[in-house]
Protein backbone atom coordinates (compact mmCIF):
# COMPACT_ATOMS: atom_id res chain seq x y z
CA UNK A 1 0.00 0.00 0.00
CA UNK A 2 2.73 2.42 1.01
CA UNK A 3 4.61 1.92 -2.74
CA UNK A 4 1.34 2.57 -3.79
CA UNK A 5 0.96 6.02 -2.41
CA UNK A 6 4.27 7.11 -2.99
CA UNK A 7 3.57 6.67 -6.69
CA UNK A 8 0.41 8.02 -6.95
CA UNK A 9 2.18 11.21 -5.00
CA UNK A 10 5.05 11.00 -7.76
CA UNK A 11 2.61 10.82 -10.86
CA UNK A 12 0.57 13.71 -9.37
CA UNK A 13 3.79 15.93 -9.17
CA UNK A 14 4.33 15.13 -12.73
CA UNK A 15 0.91 15.95 -13.70
CA UNK A 16 0.98 19.32 -11.78
CA UNK A 17 4.81 20.33 -13.25
CA UNK A 18 3.36 19.31 -16.95
CA UNK A 19 0.41 21.51 -16.58
CA UNK A 20 2.24 24.47 -15.57
CA UNK A 21 4.85 23.46 -18.05
CA UNK A 22 2.62 23.84 -20.90
CA UNK A 23 0.86 26.82 -20.40
CA UNK A 24 4.25 28.72 -19.49
CA UNK A 25 5.68 30.39 -22.46
CA UNK A 26 9.56 29.63 -23.36
CA UNK A 27 9.42 32.06 -25.77
CA UNK A 28 8.54 35.44 -26.64
CA UNK A 29 5.59 35.89 -28.84
CA UNK A 30 5.37 36.81 -32.80
CA UNK A 31 4.52 40.30 -31.54
CA UNK A 32 7.30 41.19 -29.05
CA UNK A 33 9.88 39.17 -31.86
CA UNK A 34 9.12 41.38 -34.16
CA UNK A 35 8.78 44.75 -31.43
CA UNK A 36 12.92 43.81 -30.69
CA UNK A 37 13.72 45.07 -33.81
CA UNK A 38 13.31 48.62 -32.28
CA UNK A 39 16.19 49.19 -30.17
CA UNK A 40 14.47 50.23 -26.95
CA UNK A 41 12.49 47.44 -26.73
CA UNK A 42 13.38 44.16 -24.67
CA UNK A 43 11.02 40.85 -24.43
CA UNK A 44 11.30 39.89 -20.71
CA UNK A 45 10.38 35.94 -20.63
CA UNK A 46 9.14 35.25 -16.75
CA UNK A 47 10.98 32.59 -15.09
CA UNK A 48 8.42 29.76 -14.52
CA UNK A 49 10.49 27.37 -12.23
CA UNK A 50 8.91 28.68 -9.03
CA UNK A 51 5.48 27.98 -10.71
CA UNK A 52 6.67 24.55 -11.90
CA UNK A 53 7.75 23.81 -8.26
CA UNK A 54 5.09 24.77 -6.55
CA UNK A 55 2.09 22.79 -8.85
CA UNK A 56 4.35 19.68 -8.67
CA UNK A 57 4.31 19.78 -4.55
CA UNK A 58 1.16 20.16 -4.61
CA UNK A 59 -0.16 17.89 -7.15
CA UNK A 60 2.27 15.49 -5.19
CA UNK A 61 0.21 16.35 -1.84
CA UNK A 62 -3.40 16.27 -3.46
CA UNK A 63 -2.45 12.73 -4.80
CA UNK A 64 -0.83 11.23 -2.05
CA UNK A 65 -3.74 12.14 0.36
CA UNK A 66 -6.15 10.55 -1.85
CA UNK A 67 -4.38 7.70 -2.71
CA UNK A 68 -3.84 7.23 0.75
CA UNK A 69 -7.79 7.64 1.82
CA UNK A 70 -8.90 4.97 -0.49
CA UNK A 71 -6.15 3.05 0.83
CA UNK A 72 -7.62 3.78 4.11
CA UNK A 73 -11.22 2.79 2.96
CA UNK A 74 -9.91 -0.04 1.31
CA UNK A 75 -8.27 -1.81 4.18
CA UNK A 76 -11.47 -0.59 6.83
CA UNK A 77 -13.38 -2.87 4.32
CA UNK A 78 -11.53 -5.69 4.54
CA UNK A 79 -11.58 -5.98 7.87
CA UNK A 80 -14.76 -5.52 8.08
CA UNK A 81 -15.54 -8.29 5.83
CA UNK A 82 -13.26 -10.73 8.15
CA UNK A 83 -14.72 -9.94 11.22
CA UNK A 84 -18.59 -10.90 10.21
CA UNK A 85 -17.78 -14.89 9.49
CA UNK A 86 -20.90 -17.02 7.32
CA UNK A 87 -23.01 -18.11 9.14
CA UNK A 88 -22.88 -22.53 8.71
CA UNK A 89 -26.02 -24.19 8.07
CA UNK A 90 -27.45 -26.95 10.52
CA UNK A 91 -26.95 -29.97 9.31
CA UNK A 92 -29.74 -31.67 7.68
CA UNK A 93 -30.56 -35.02 9.50
CA UNK A 94 -30.97 -37.92 7.60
Amino acid sequence: MFATIVLTGCLGGLIGYSLVATTCPDQPTRAEQMLEQIKTFHASMPSCAWKELLAALVGTIVAAIGAATIAILVLRAQSEWRSHLPRRRPRALA
